[in-house]
């Protein structure tokens, strides 16, 4: 099976995995936005979130990811894979996980700040739609996915020099960034039209929100030596 035919093939898998989980955050991001700009409770809300991260900064966006990237899969795994018992590994996972998350929303809000200086702050339509592609086809394909999907490859092999060649090779995009790009873009695209709409103090709690679903995505599209999903 070539390269294409093999990357092709996993993608459609992705999408008909990920198929529903989809649906069920677009029905939820519309449920979102309907409360926002309909009840003011929300806005309220959402407004004291926006002024902890403009007194944070990043150090918000840092903690954010970790705490929905890193911390929830290991509470949701020992919920329902492990009986309610937390092991020993569990630690090993976020503390490993942690450090990649967070640095990857830092890096998220530096370019959300980027989007706001190229393209403007404004929620119209030639605003917005400049900003999802850039996300969407470069940022995401070309630095924040194969960063993420390259940490857990590196992690899974104990932080050793043998995860290189699995890394730097010629397939590694068409191979281990594809599918996990293709089932971004069922989650993202809505997320991240959403994400722009909102004011500028507000897109990164927003991208937190789409975050969390993303994450338990991308946990079942790597899996580790000992067969369990640890990504």
């Amino acid at each position: 099976m070539s390269n294409w035919h093999r990357a092709f093939h996993q993608a459609a898998a992705a999408i008909r995995a990920n198929l529903l989980p989809g649906l069920l955050l677009q029905c939820l991001l519309l449920i979102f936005f309907s409360a926002y700009v309909a009840h003011e409770g929300t806005r309220a809300f959402l407004g004291d979130i926006a002024h902890i991260k403009e007194e944070a900064g990043y150090l918000f966006s840092f903690v954010c990811y970790v705490a929905s990237s890193a911390l929830l899969p290991e509470i949701l795994r020992i919920a329902f894979f492990q009986n309610g018992r937390p092991a020993w590994r569990n630690l090993r996972l976020f503390l490993t996980a942690a450090p990649a998350w967070g640095c990857l929303g830092m890096l998220v809000d530096l370019f959300y700040r980027c989007q706001a200086g190229w393209f403007g702050t404004g929620n119209d339509l030639m605003t917005i739609l400049p900003k999802v592609a850039v996300d969407q086809l470069l940022y995401a394909p070309f630095l924040a996915n194969p960063i993420a999907i390259a940490w857990f490859i590196w992690r899974d092999e104990g932080f050793r020099r043998s995860a290189w060649p699995k890394i730097f090779y010629s397939g590694f995009f068409m191979e281990r960034v594809f599918s996990v790009q293709v089932s971004s873009w069922i989650v993202w695209v809505p997320g991240v039209a959403l994400v722009y709409f909102m004011p500028p103090h507000l897109q990164i709690p927003v991208a937190v929100f789409v975050q969390t679903f993303w994450v338990l995505i991308f946990t079942t599209l790597g899996q580790g030596a000992n067969g369990e999903r640890e990504l």
